[in-house]
């Protein structure tokens, strides 16, 4: 069986989909909803998410009870 090597599709990359769906909810969503909503795994998305927060498109803060976290944009985003 020969090996097959196959390349990306064109498109939004797995962070700037993260980045459009933050943007599109400014009351906030957490990583498993991110997860759910992009069908890939919370450990991608939270990899994703380390060069938004760094470079500050979006930030973080703990939901009322702190068991979640919420993600949010920035206002320079």
């Amino acid at each position: 069986m020969p090996i097959q090597i196959i390349s990306a599709t064109p498109g939004p990359t797995t962070t700037e989909r993260i980045l459009e769906l933050i943007l599109a909810h400014p009351q906030g969503i957490t990583i498993k909803e991110l997860s759910n909503r992009l069908n890939r795994p919370v450990s991608m998305v939270n990899l994703c998410l380390k060069p938004l927060l760094s470079s500050k498109q979006v930030y973080v803060r703990l939901s009322e009870s702190g068991m979640q976290q919420i993600y949010y944009p920035s206002a320079i985003a």
